[in-house]
């Protein structure tokens, strides 16, 4: 029996329909936010009624979701808080960075448990003789290699591992395109990983959901959402690449064929030079990083203290009136702006977010943008899109990364199973 405007939640052992699905989503959500609850507690946090809240962590506790944490005086478990069998599984994530390769380890709620980084071009004095410098790949693989190896020894469980990608994916199995790193050809990422990581095939079998190849702008996206009200948004960035992301409805376009918002090779550029994709006049062939830092004078600083600093230099120098690096940068937000004045009227979207080094000059992009809007309609169009700034600077496709990772395992609470 179940008090009005309850669902009654079955005890077998099957999969949740989709109303007990959202319902244990919710509550799975609040113990991985603030950890051990009792019942009372969980009805209060979600919403939800206690019959419901019996029945549901009935359910979960059978299926071995949730555990409890004690028992009372009394030897009662019916009251004691309840915790998360997995509470202490932590979710791995691995990109290339602007100097490093990069690979973390993270509690389910988010929080950065363990960090390794591998140089993407060492310093050759350091070498007894000179040999060549590793793959960004097989850079890739060593730090997630140490973040597997990490977790075992401190015998946390990986529930996650996703590897973020400057380019697109695309494809069954999924593979990359046009990734400034890894190069305009496709590549297996997954695979080459998979063939030079240490433990990585060992524990694929065991993970609750498949390894996660994401495009690095469209997690970024996912964690900008955040603090916006619409769900629609245009999101790029120039640290790495030019990379970009549509989101429609909180959701990435990625097109027929994988291939939505490649903003960098737009062929924005009449007459321009040829852009390794193949075609004329790309976005990425004037305004990459690599391009704006030659113009600026700063490859030689980008290479003495990594392309962080130099972009980080370049920011500064544009912020005091520097001539070359201000004229680098201007001409690189014009053809940014006009590339933006293609997408704005094609996808529509509330807000343009600019995120990495980009973000601290979005006025110059701004400009760039609103000089050629159109004037119908008492001017109406002139001010949409919004256009801001990041809130969460380089380090928004990690988070972005990880919240996304913990949405895909709380959406279907049944594979959090101890």
């Amino acid at each position: 029996m179940t008090t009005a405007g309850e669902t009654s939640v079955p005890t077998t052992t099957g999969p949740l329909d989709e109303v007990h699905r959202e319902q244990s989503a919710r509550l799975v959500d609040h113990l991985v936010d603030h950890g051990p609850a009792t019942r009372s507690e969980l009805a209060a946090a979600t919403g939800l009624g206690r019959g419901a809240i019996a029945g549901l962590t009935s359910r979960l506790l059978d299926a071995g979701v949730l555990r409890p944490e004690a028992a009372d005086a009394a030897g009662d478990h019916r009251t004691a808080p309840l915790t998360l069998a997995a509470a202490d599984h932590v979710l791995v994530t691995a990109h290339l960075g602007p100097d490093d390769a990069v690979a973390t380890i993270a509690s389910l709620g988010g929080d950065e448990l363990a960090r390794f980084t591998a140089p993407l071009r060492p310093d050759p004095s350091l070498a007894d003789t000179p040999v060549a410098d590793p793959s960004p790949l097989e850079l890739l693989a060593v730090v997630l290699g140490r973040a597997i190896a990490r977790a075992e020894r401190a015998e946390r469980r990986i529930a996650d591992v996703t590897v973020l990608v400057d380019g697109a994916v695309a494809g069954t199995p999924s593979i990359v395109l046009t990734d400034d790193r890894l190069g305009v050809e496709p590549v297996d990422v997954l695979g080459e990983l998979r063939a030079r990581t240490p433990g990585l095939a060992e524990i694929e079998g065991e993970l609750p959901v498949p390894i996660a190849l994401v495009p690095a702008a469209v997690a970024a996206a996912s964690v900008e959402l955040g603090g916006l009200v619409s769900r629609d948004l245009f999101y790029l960035a120039g640290d790495t690449g030019i990379v970009a992301a549509a989101v429609v409805d909180g959701r990435p376009m990625r097109g027929a064929h994988g291939l939505a918002a490649t903003f960098a090779h737009l062929p924005i550029v009449p007459g321009g030079v040829r852009c390794a994709c193949g075609q004329r006049g790309c976005l990425a062939t004037v305004a990459s990083p690599e391009i704006v830092l030659k113009r600026a004078g700063l490859t030689g600083f980008a290479a003495a203290n990594g392309r962080r600093a130099a972009l980080e230099e370049l920011v500064a120098l544009v912020d005091a009136a520097d001539d070359r690096a201000r004229w680098s940068w201007l001409d690189a937000a014009l053809w940014i702006g006009r590339s933006l004045q293609l997408v704005a009227p094609t996808l529509d979207p509330a807000y343009i977010v600019v995120g990495g080094y980009w973000a601290a000059l979005v006025g110059d992009i701004e400009t760039a943008f609103r000089d050629n809007r159109p004037t119908v309609g008492g001017g109406a169009l002139e001010s949409i899109p919004t256009i801001i700034a990041s809130q969460h600077g380089g380090e928004a496709a990690v988070a972005g990364a990880r919240r996304q990772a913990r949405e895909r395992l709380v959406s279907e609470p049944l594979l959090l199973a101890g």
